[in-house]
């Protein structure tokens, strides 16, 4: 059925408008100052006072800029947090570009991968045009940071500083992604015109010699031996020679890191509870670690993000950050903005809901450094850390209430060793064969 809109139709708009009530004050208001801010409740900026019963000191955070590398930033600093503590380094960074380097390099060998694994499909099909859409990008998954970590450890921020591509990376963003499609297209024609594997891995790595210089030429070279030198807080001065990245990671972080793992909650329907999950074409480290998920319901999840923290560890979270949320206040609540109220209109879905019609997903990771709890030890609300820098929040720190937890926290890094019994064994089990998500589902969406 085919129906256009009338002049009858417009007619009743406009007098079911003027019969709303204060309409005239209510348009008033939002021309002047916007939806959000006409909206916003005061309810929920006293509600969200910074004060928490269980909460980590966690020091200054640290700002990713004009960059999409929230994952990785979130990830060092859950592992910052104890290195300050154990080795009395106040403000003590680990190197974001180090990362970045590694990771656009591994992203760019992904891809090319894909591409040659799909050239007999045709431009056009879905899973070709996926890969095409983004070749790559700053964003990524806890997994895929792990990947990168095993594969080539880590290093402090002075010995691979920031440079302009990692502060603002969309210049080398838009070269990379053209140089990728170009790829591609060379590669497909090879795999479709019967090339042999040694000429197609030979044209690839041609390629990715061609991404290596570019990643030099605007990140710098990654250390494979370094020295470093540091005064702690007591003024002692300490100084390692010739010390590799991986070797850097085993003394000063330590980490077992198959012990961290992805849970997420995601309530909809093609994704029964207490099951593991991957995502088809979705990584970067080619024969590294896979992203796997463990989906739990509500109470679950947050039970786990409470007993880690209790237990004095920081937890990494991927959220959908512009939802219901005050960046210049730093408040993330369901309650911050009554737009229904403000237009006298019906925008509620279930969590499952915005989900399945791509309403939100996972766009930002964040730490979670404490939480406040009621009597009976339930949250009220949680601490957390962002990487926007201090000018945003109380200090980069914002305040997200438990509603929000439930309705927009879509993934929680935790320690299989605070898992139950039967869901660790249950993760264990099926991460050998865990189901296969499609490249599309939005579990697989990048922070």
């Amino acid at each position: 059925m085919t129906k256009e809109i009338t002049s009858s139709d417009l007619t009743n708009f406009q007098t079911a408008f003027e019969k709303t009530p204060a309409s005239a004050a209510i348009k008033n208001a939002v021309i002047n100052n916007g939806l959000f801010k006409s909206s916003e409740t005061i309810e929920s900026k006293i509600a969200m006072d910074p004060t928490f019963s269980v909460e980590l000191d966690t020091g200054k955070v640290a700002d990713q800029m004009r960059s999409g590398l929230c994952w990785v930033f979130a990830a060092l600093n859950t592992m910052r947090h104890p290195v300050q503590n154990e080795f009395k380094i106040k403000g003590f960074e680990l190197s974001q570009g180090y990362m970045l380097f590694w990771d656009k390099l591994e992203k760019s060998n992904y891809f090319f991968e894909n591409v040659i694994n799909t050239a007999a499909l045709p431009t056009g099909d879905r899973k070709v045009d996926f890969l095409m859409t983004t070749p790559q990008q700053d964003g990524g998954q806890w997994d895929m940071v792990m990947a990168l970590v095993q594969k080539y450890g880590l290093v402090p921020k002075s010995v691979m500083p920031d440079t302009f591509s990692r502060k603002n990376s969309s210049e080398l963003n838009n070269v990379l992604n053209k140089k990728l499609r170009k790829g591609a297209i060379i590669l497909r024609n090879l795999v479709n015109d019967n090339k042999s594997e040694e000429d197609i891995e030979r044209k690839k790595n041609e390629l990715l010699s061609e991404i290596y210089k570019i990643l030099v030429y605007t990140v710098g070279v990654p250390p494979t031996k370094f020295d470093w030198a540091y005064r702690d807080d007591d003024k002692n001065y300490h100084k390692e020679v010739g010390i590799t990245p991986q070797e850097f990671f085993k003394k000063y972080v330590g980490w077992d890191l198959d012990s961290y793992i992805s849970t997420i909650n995601a309530p909809t329907a093609d994704k029964p509870y207490n099951h593991v999950y991957t995502v088809e074409m979705l990584g970067n480290v080619v024969g590294g670690r896979q992203v796997r998920h463990l989906n739990l319901e509500i109470n679950d999840f947050k039970k786990l993000a409470i007993k880690q923290l209790q237990a004095g560890e920081t937890v990494w979270f991927g959220s959908d950050v512009g939802q219901s949320s005050d960046r210049k206040i730093g408040i993330m609540d369901t309650n911050i903005y009554d737009l229904e109220g403000l237009l006298n209109t019906d925008l509620k879905m279930t969590k499952a809901e915005r989900l399945d019609y791509i309403e939100s997903m996972m766009t930002h990771a964040m730490v979670i450094t404490g939480v406040d709890l009621d009597e009976n030890g339930n949250p009220l609300k949680w601490k957390v850390e962002n990487s926007w820098g201090e000018k945003v929040g109380n200090k980069g720190y914002f305040v997200m209430s438990d509603s929000w937890f439930d309705e927009y926290v879509y993934q929680l890094v935790i320690n299989k060793k605070y898992l139950p019994e039967d869901l660790k064994d249950t993760f264990e089990k099926e991460s050998k064969e865990p189901k296969v998500l499609a490249p599309w589902d939005p579990m697989g969406a990048l922070a």
